[in-house]
C-alpha cells in the first residue's frame, strides 16, 4: 500500500459526498457517483485521490488483527499523503476499543462513531455524517473510557479485554464494562481510585 501512496501524484480540490472503507458489506442506498463505498484499503486510498471527497469513513468491525492493521496503515497514509491529509476522516465502531480509538488519535483520525453491528445504507451514513459534533472527537471519547482499560490477545480474531488496574488479572464484560469501565461512571470505580499495585 505504501507504494500505492507514492506513485500518486495528482492534486485535486476537495470534491462532495462521501467515500466509506467498509470490508465487512456493501453500504446500499447510495448517492452516486458522490456517495461512494469500498471494500479494500487500497481501493480507498485509490478513491480517496482520484476523486477527493468531503469526508471519508472507514468502518472498524469483525476484522482480524492483522486486518485491522491494514486499516490502520489506510488511515495513516491518508493522513500523510499531501493530496488527502486535509479530508476529515471519520472511523465507525463496532466497540468501544480503547486502544484501538487512541491509535487513531494518534493517527490524526478527525471523527469517531459507535454503530455497533447495524448494516449502513447511505440514510444511515447521512445521518451519522450531519450529526457529527464536540462528542463525536477522538479526545472527547478518550476521556470517557478507562484508561486502565487492557486488552489481552487470544488468537488473531478474538481479545479478552481486562483491568489494568487489577493487574490485568480481571476479564471486564457486561454491566461492570458497558456501565461503568465504558462511561464516565470509571471515575468512582474503586479500582480506578485505588490501582492494585504489583509486588515484584
Amino acid at each position: 500500500m505504501k507504494k500505492e501512496a507514492e506513485v500518486i501524484d495528482r492534486p485535486r480540490s476537495r470534491g462532495e459526498g462521501f467515500l466509506i472503507c467498509d470490508p465487512e458489506g456493501e453500504a446500499r442506498g447510495l448517492n452516486a457517483p458522490a456517495e461512494e463505498w469500498v471494500s479494500s484499503p487500497l481501493r480507498c486510498l485509490a478513491r480517496a485521490v482520484e476523486n477527493t471527497p468531503a469526508i471519508i469513513l472507514i468502518r472498524f468491525g469483525n476484522q482480524s488483527l492483522l486486518e485491522e492493521e491494514d486499516l490502520l496503515e489506510l488511515v495513516a497514509i491518508l493522513k500523510s499523503n499531501r493530496h488527502t491529509r486535509h479530508i476529515p476522516v471519520l472511523a465507525l465502531f463496532k466497540g468501544k476499543h480503547r486502544q484501538l480509538i487512541a491509535k487513531l488519535h494518534q493517527l490524526g483520525v478527525d471523527y469517531g462513531h459507535h454503530v455497533g453491528a447495524i448494516t449502513l445504507g447511505g440514510e444511515e451514513i447521512r445521518a451519522i455524517i450531519a450529526g457529527l459534533g464536540p462528542d463525536d472527537s477522538l479526545a472527547r471519547q478518550l476521556d470517557i473510557l478507562c484508561p486502565f482499560l487492557h486488552y489481552s490477545r487470544i488468537d488473531d480474531g478474538h481479545e479478552m479485554t481486562v483491568c489494568g488496574a487489577y493487574l490485568d488479572r480481571m476479564v471486564l464484560g457486561g454491566r461492570r464494562l458497558h456501565e461503568i469501565c465504558q462511561t464516565e461512571d470509571h471515575l468512582r470505580c474503586e479500582f480506578y481510585l485505588q490501582p492494585r499495585r504489583s509486588q515484584s
